[in-house]
């Protein structure tokens, strides 16, 4: 008489892609909106890039305008950084509405591999992108870190302990550029230019932070520059872990 069968049935706690969740809901694909979302991040790396290096080559005629407003019209000059900064403000609300819709599902998943309780709800995620900068962020550093706790491949589905699971240095590091980058732009007083994005109030005012603060302008571009590249890093990151939790990938 043969032996019965080995039991063929799923390890505990699995949940098939896109089938009932251990809690409840279904999975939701992250992938493209992944590629999007790194895709923007990217533009607006290069338009602040660019925006910085633009500013340096305006110094001598922000100079001269100050020294002698009659010399010449600073409007004129300006002609390439103004198109920077509608490229920036462009790719900044695309961004913001795929990061929006990219955390939310993030969360949403996370209630599905059954990770709670969830400080930040597939809702408050919304809040946090759209307030967040007003807390300088760092209420987004504690939303990214329970997203990456939630993401952990190696939690099982359900399990409590969840949250007790280590962070990438990745994101102290982007919480601390990103401090770094507000105190450099205060430097300059809020109607300074640090990054594309960021104008005077009249030509006047731009001229004068272009010509005596580069340096604060240079420091602050860089800081902006390597936060920005560290959050593409990190993105990317949790969106691999993400999707090897939640067998994204294994579909193709």
């Amino acid at each position: 008489m043969p032996p019965p069968p080995p039991n063929m049935g799923p390890p505990p706690g699995y949940v098939a892609y896109g089938g009932p969740g251990a809690v409840q809901g279904t999975f939701q694909r992250i992938g493209g909106l992944t590629k999007w979302l790194v895709g923007l991040l990217v533009v607006s790396l290069v338009v602040q890039l660019v925006s910085l290096l633009v500013q340096f080559t305006l110094r001598d005629s922000a100079t001269k305008f100050i020294n002698n407003p009659s010399s010449l019209n600073f409007d004129d000059k300006l002609g390439l950084y103004l198109a920077v900064v509608a490229i920036a403000g462009i790719a900044s609300v695309a961004q913001i509405v795929i990061l929006i819709i990219w955390t939310f599902r993030l969360a949403k998943n996370g209630r599905v591999m059954g990770r709670q309780p969830q400080a930040f709800s597939p809702g408050a995620t919304i809040a946090v992108n759209i307030l967040g900068g007003c807390t300088l962020g760092i209420l987004n550093f504690f939303m990214w870190r329970e997203l990456w706790k939630a993401a952990d491949p190696d939690t099982a589905m359900g399990d409590p302990s969840w949250k007790q699971r280590a962070v990438t240095p990745l994101l102290t590091v982007y919480l601390v550029l990103t401090l770094a980058t507000i105190a450099a732009s205060l430097s300059l007083g809020f109607a300074g230019a640090v990054g594309p994005v960021r104008t005077a109030g009249s030509s006047t005012d731009l001229a004068k932070n272009i010509s005596d603060k580069l340096p604060f302008i240079a420091l602050g571009g860089v800081l902006t520059l390597a936060a920005a590249a560290v959050f593409i890093v990190f993105v990317r990151q949790l969106a691999a872990r993400h999707m090897q939790a939640t067998h994204e990938s294994d579909l193709g």
